[in-house]
């Protein structure tokens, strides 16, 4: 009689507790994939803190009714949702300097370390490598000194860093960067890379067209609020 009584013990524990389980899973697997990013992010430290800044900015940019988001919505109809999704990469040991070349007439060209990259049409959840010496971190870098085909011939001294008319570190040079790269992601801008041929300037220049009100609005709020 005994035995039997422990034995409905046993088993009612058992019973009652098994609704307890998925409870207990769901709760752990509640992250949103938007938290995911975040925490990523958090987990880089301070320039990590400054990408998640810039996103921020850019998400609420593409959330809202403007001529930006209007222009990315003619690749892809939820822009928005497709930046919440990516992720982000900080490359050390790539390029720090900007080149510095001059034609046979003696005119001079430059060269910048390049600021982010990711895969051309990659789509949701691809990543964006943002270079730790490029123009999103860095407002001056050293300059070298090259000859035609790109052979390396002697430092030059230091220049500012620059994206488009932006210098380079400041919250809208972050802001079109990422934009620029969604670009990319969506199929919305060619695909360019680090070479002397200007498309990826060009490219910016077409992203700035559709939005630079935006960023320079979205800039100056956040310049405000620290104020």
């Amino acid at each position: 009689m005994l035995l039997t009584r422990r034995l409905k013990v046993i088993v009612t524990l058992a019973i009652l507790s098994t609704p307890l389980f998925p409870r207990l899973a769901c709760s752990q697997d509640s992250s949103t994939p938007d938290s995911r990013v975040e925490s990523e992010l958090a987990a880089m430290g301070k320039r990590g803190a400054v990408i998640a800044r810039a996103r921020d900015q850019v998400l609420t940019i593409l959330q809202e009714e403007n001529a930006c988001t209007a222009w990315f919505r003619q690749a892809d109809p939820d822009p928005a949702g497709v930046f919440q999704s990516l992720h982000y990469e900080i490359g050390s040991g790539k390029p720090a300097y900007i080149f510095r070349m001059a034609d046979g007439r003696g005119e001079q060209f430059f060269k910048q370390p390049w600021a982010a990259r990711t895969t051309e049409n990659g789509g949701p959840n691809s990543t964006v490598e943002l270079n730790a010496n490029g123009p999103f971190f860095n407002y001056i870098s050293p300059v070298m000194e090259v000859r035609p085909g790109g052979i390396p011939v002697r430092p030059a001294g230091l220049q500012r860093l620059a994206i488009a008319s932006f210098r380079g570190e400041t919250n809208e040079a972050q802001m079109t960067a990422l934009l620029h790269e969604l670009g990319h992601i969506i199929g919305r801008l060619p695909e360019d890379d680090d070479s002397w041929d200007g498309r990826s300037s060009r490219n910016t220049a077409e992203v700035l067209r559709h939005c630079k009100d935006e960023i320079r609005r979205k800039a100056k709020g956040s310049s405000q609020r620290t104020d």
